[in-house]
């Protein structure tokens, strides 16, 4: 198996290292050079940010930092950024690492369902001292992690600043240019986004300006309609998953009017370069993304702004947001040495975390009235930015009134600050709508949602893409008609049952998470 290979090349090297005397200091590192350091993989998302003279994401700068100061010899499994296939073929395979990582808890608790990941429970009452204390400080992740009544994952709180991810940034200057008011309902926002497809406001005589990009399509637009693919809510007190929902169907009907009339960029990554390139009107996407960065290098006079998300006839309602869990952990349940794995995560919480997030001191950033300010954005954004995600667990501030002085000092950076600085109070201004503050603990049901998860999606993308053979209602016909053949309906009573047995704990949970 791969894992085994690796292990043995990794012993020779190991063997080797001892012969010329590796030893690690009192940084958390061993104290007996005779003993080789302990061993560990975990998995983690390629989303292609290593440049080539950086290494890659099994081996760079961060990677020996990690073995150094962990005092474990960590090895990297990259997956794709949409890697639950690639990780299901290691599983089954039996090659896959020791600690597994993902986002998404109905994936966690799939695996679960199928015995190929173990409780931790025992594991961090046996070894934790870090997390055991921090779990003890937030009980409000505790629905999240369990399954069953059993743990099987460790997670760490999202600061707010990435709880609020999204935003809606337009082109301030765009509106200027053609006269037009900031869009407050849909009907509005349509109007502004054919006036930026067909007025020419970038003024070079071409029709070559595109209304929407952006890579968080999906999420908002959905938000804006108090729904979203992976959530339950309440429908006149019965509990729906949400793309069974009327706003769901509508939901797509306002996308498929943005590609029918060719508002919206239909190519993902060209979409993007058009926002970055000052052909996009628009940008779909997160308020601390880079692209707000990059317009305003090819663009000094591009003024974007936070846009407050649409009216629709059912309200206003808020962005996306996250879960308050930021990176599920689960323990492989093949793994050998789980004393090593606990160990690993309590440092990573304790020292680890911090230097991968913000960098080192006097090299990335520095440290100004207990803030770590940012030195230089060109080079973070080459040297850190890949390595925010090896820190899986941390504790991490949002500073989300102090963004400025967080950035580096240049002018760029400091504008562009300020603008996110707006940009999350505009995203956190409207609640977003999460009728249950936390997930039912079914893992059957997970395991079931994460199935049909893709069908949806295809009939969904059918519907947007394929012109009018394929309309919402078909499509609404269609997922509900997939969701009854899944056993949904049994499903929405079995969590109806759950839900009002719950109601109380979980109004005391929201006050907690609010908190």
């Amino acid at each position: 198996m791969m894992i085994e290979r690796a292990g043995k090349w990794t012993a020779a090297l190991l063997t080797l290292l001892a012969a010329f005397g590796f030893v690690l200091g009192a940084c958390g590192g061993l104290a007996d050079e005779s003993v080789a350091p302990k061993q560990l993989s975990i998995s983690m998302f390629d989303r292609g940010q290593v440049s080539s003279d950086e290494g890659t994401y099994r081996n760079n700068r961060w990677v020996q930092w990690i073995r150094e100061k962990s005092g474990i010899y960590v090895t990297f499994v990259p997956v794709p950024r949409v890697g639950q296939d690639r990780l299901n073929v290691l599983l089954a395979a039996g090659e896959a690492p020791d600690l597994i990582w993902e986002y998404d808890r109905r994936y966690i608790g799939m695996l679960a369902s199928q015995g190929v990941i173990q409780p931790v429970d025992g594991l961090l009452e046996t070894y934790s001292t870090v997390y055991r204390n921090y779990l003890k400080e937030h009980p409000e992740l505790m629905p999240y992690l369990s399954f069953n009544g059993q743990m099987y994952a460790v997670a760490t709180r999202r600061p707010v600043t990435s709880v609020a991810n999204h935003a809606i940034w337009i082109r301030q200057d765009w509106l200027d240019i053609l006269g037009l008011q900031t869009p407050r309902t849909l009907d509005d926002l349509l109007h502004v986004a054919k006036a930026f497809r067909d007025r020419d406001p970038d003024g070079n005589g071409q029709a070559d300006t595109l209304a929407f990009a952006g890579n968080e399509k999906a999420d908002i637009i959905s938000a804006l309609f108090g729904t979203h693919r992976n959530e339950w809510f309440l429908e006149d007190g019965k509990v729906k998953y949400g793309p069974t929902t009327d706003r769901y169907m509508e939901a797509i009907r306002f996308e498929k009017q943005l590609h029918d009339e060719d508002l919206i960029d239909k190519e993902g990554k060209a979409g993007l370069q058009a926002w970055v390139d000052g052909k996009a009107g628009i940008c779909l996407c997160q308020w601390s993304s880079p692209l707000l960065t990059d317009l305003m290098n090819n663009d000094a006079d591009a003024r974007p702004v936070p846009l407050e998300p649409a009216e629709t006839r059912w309200g206003t309602y808020g962005l996306y947001q996250e879960e308050p869990p930021y990176i599920y952990v689960a323990f492989n349940k093949k793994m050998k040495d789980p004393e090593t794995a606990v160990k690993y995560l309590d440092w990573m919480l304790e020292k680890g975390w911090s230097e991968l997030v913000y960098g080192t001191e006097g090299e990335h950033m520095k440290t100004v009235n207990g803030i770590p300010q940012m030195i230089s954005a060109d080079k973070y954004r080459k040297e850190m930015l890949y390595a925010y995600e090896y820190a899986v667990l941390r504790q991490e501030k949002g500073w989300e009134s102090a963004l400025s002085a967080k950035a580096a000092p240049d002018p760029l950076s400091q504008r562009v600050a300020r603008l996110q600085e707006e940009a999350l109070q505009v995203a956190l201004k409207h609640p977003y709508r999460r009728d249950f503050p936390y997930p039912p603990n079914f893992v059957e049901m997970n395991e079931t949602i994460t199935s049909i998860g893709q069908t949806f999606d295809t009939i969904k993308a059918k519907a947007v893409r394929l012109g009018p053979n394929y309309s919402p209602e078909w499509a609404m016909q269609e997922i509900r008609k997939e969701w009854r053949r899944a056993g949904g309906e049994q499903a929405e009573a079995l969590i109806q049952v759950w839900y009002d047995n719950n109601k109380a704990g979980m109004m005391v949970m929201a006050e907690r998470i609010g908190g």
